[in-house]
């Protein structure tokens, strides 16, 4: 078999392992060398560190022999499927798309959009953690003082701490780390930086949202959580016993 998957997810990670262990052929595309780091040396698997399009995507597709796509992405890399399951589409490619299972709690205040989440913290007074990473921050400067309430936690790579400062975020609110965090180090950053919101996407368990929602329960904060938009697809576990029972 040869499979072809996208995401350097935590998904994408463990795909790779499970199929490697397998002996069968992989090619895992991820979007930043940032990821790659995480999978340099997994056996039968060649890892693509690039950002492909649509177009090239169907290249690549009918350029090599591929039993399946897996799509591995982040849940919240819509236009990323779209381009994956309409380019396996157009080839006849059978295509797998895999879902998180998110962890539910009723302490969070759920939102549908990130507007509404700026909308809501444009009613409150003091500060922000803010870790729903590098994406959306332009859209969080619509928040009143963003570079003086907003502390951005990101991942430690040079581009996101260029936009971050491009767009005008203070440096000192600036906390550059590698996750997941667990409950003591995110309620510690919240009491060190007097944050009365944490704002976050939601996610699985196994993805450090458990933490910190438990971490804003400990500090009695307020945790406003993105909403995962649902979408058809198969569970990790399902995939594997897919495999399992094709082999």
């Amino acid at each position: 078999m040869h499979v072809c998957i996208f995401g350097g997810t935590t998904e994408g990670r463990l795909l790779s392992e499970f199929l490697s262990e397998l002996n069968i052929k992989v090619d895992l595309h991820i979007a930043t060398e940032y990821g790659e780091q995480f999978v340099r040396d997994l056996k039968n698997a060649n890892v693509h560190q690039s950002r492909l399009d649509k177009q090239q995507m169907i290249e690549l597709f009918e350029n090599n022999d591929f039993d399946c796509v897996v799509d591995a992405t982040h849940p919240f890399a819509k236009i990323v499927s779209q381009n994956i399951r309409e380019a396996a589409g157009y080839c006849s490619l059978k295509y797998y798309r895999i879902i998180r299972e998110a962890y539910k709690n009723e302490y969070p205040i759920y939102f549908e959009c990130v507007e509404d989440i700026v909308s809501y913290l444009n009613d409150t007074k003091g500060n922000i953690l803010l870790t729903t990473g590098s994406k959306d921050l332009d859209k969080f400067t619509g928040v009143i003082d963003y570079d003086k309430r907003i502390f951005v936690r990101i991942l430690p790579m040079e581009d996101s701490l260029k936009r971050a400062i491009e767009l005008g975020y203070s440096n000192k609110n600036i906390i550059c780390m590698q996750g997941s965090f667990s409950e003591e180090l995110n309620a510690a950053m919240i009491n060190s930086i007097d944050a009365k919101f944490l704002v976050t996407k939601e996610s699985a368990a196994s993805g450090g949202f458990e933490e910190k929602i438990n971490a804003c329960i400990k500090t009695n904060i307020n945790c406003l959580v993105l909403k995962m938009a649902e979408e058809e697809g198969i569970t990790l576990k399902k995939f594997r016993e897919i495999i399992r029972g094709s082999i």
